[in-house]
């Protein structure tokens, strides 16, 4: 019997980007938020990278867009988009109720 080397399946990946509008302040504000659980910003672009989900990033013209280019093998990427967008949107949702008071 021949023995056949397969690449891993992974989950497909259309290559879209999370595109999350915020002001300057709301970036640094996110930025410092990311620090505290273990994720450098290190500029307005860059890479960021934790439990195995490694990105691009970059914020320009008051949008910050993020391109997931590896993650583990068993998470889906819809997944991992979605907990990466959900975290980021709560941090400016919660930036804008500290401006408005």
């Amino acid at each position: 019997m021949a023995e056949t080397s397969a690449a891993p399946l992974r989950w497909p990946y259309n290559g879209r980007m999370i595109e999350i509008p915020m002001s300057e302040i709301q970036f640094a504000s996110a930025t410092q938020r990311l620090r505290t659980q273990g994720i450098e910003l290190t500029g307005p672009a860059g890479t960021l990278a934790k439990d195995g989900v490694t990105a691009k990033y970059a914020y320009a013209d008051g949008s910050l867009a993020i391109e997931i280019v590896d993650w583990p093998f068993l998470l889906p990427i819809p997944l991992v988009e979605a907990k990466l967008r959900a975290y980021l949107e709560q941090t400016v949702g919660s930036d804008m109720g500290r401006q408005e008071s």
